[in-house]
């Protein structure tokens, strides 16, 4: 989740792009098998191809022109498709309840929303933890925030792209979804 949560939230430089290797390699779960192969493939010392990957990233998550996809749980949720909407504050509100400080401008991020989830499984995973209280936890933002727009924010953004790189990311991020609900409903 914290290499997805980086992809979002990053424009792919070509350091950027060796982290993501680096990270995809160290821990690849089956749901990032796709994105691995794509990283894999890319050509980090052609210009032309890291600058196509950063034009797509700023034409899909960025603008300055419509987005097709914008990467925002208010836009999504809310029926006027706007951002800092209902969702916004929601999801503020879940991140202080839990007593984390997410210091960020756009907390309904796809991005910040990733990283949250994997704190809150990093902190599973502690010893001396109350693991019913972080499955609880998982299981509300995954039914309160990321499960209500992400499938169709992927679906979007499968659409959206010709680059088989964000056609990866939609992928793993929805697999990545599907495969922690079916972990979380199964504890």
């Amino acid at each position: 989740m914290k290499l997805l949560s980086s992809i979002y939230l990053f424009p792919p430089t070509r350091e950027a792009l060796r982290r993501w290797e680096e990270l995809i390699d160290d821990n690849c779960s089956d749901y990032l098998q796709s994105l691995k192969e794509v990283i894999r493939k890319l050509k980090l010392e052609s210009e032309k191809q890291l600058e196509d990957l950063h034009w797509e990233y700023t034409r899909l998550f960025i603008g300055p022109y419509k987005l097709p996809c914008p990467p925002l749980e208010s836009v999504y949720t809310s029926p006027q498709r706007l951002m800092r909407q209902e969702a916004f504050e929601k999801v503020k509100a879940f991140y202080e309840r839990t007593g984390l400080t997410i210091d960020q401008i756009m907390p309904d991020h796809i991005g910040v929303e990733l990283n949250f989830l994997a704190i809150l499984f990093d902190r599973l995973g502690e010893k001396g933890k109350d693991t019913s209280y972080y499955q609880g936890l998982i299981k509300s933002f995954l039914h309160e925030h990321l499960g209500r727009w992400v499938f169709q924010f992927t679906k979007d953004l499968e659409k959206a792209t010709a680059t088989s790189f964000y056609q990866a990311l939609a992928r793993s991020t929805r697999d990545c979804l599907i495969f922690i609900a079916s972990q979380i409903e199964d504890k």
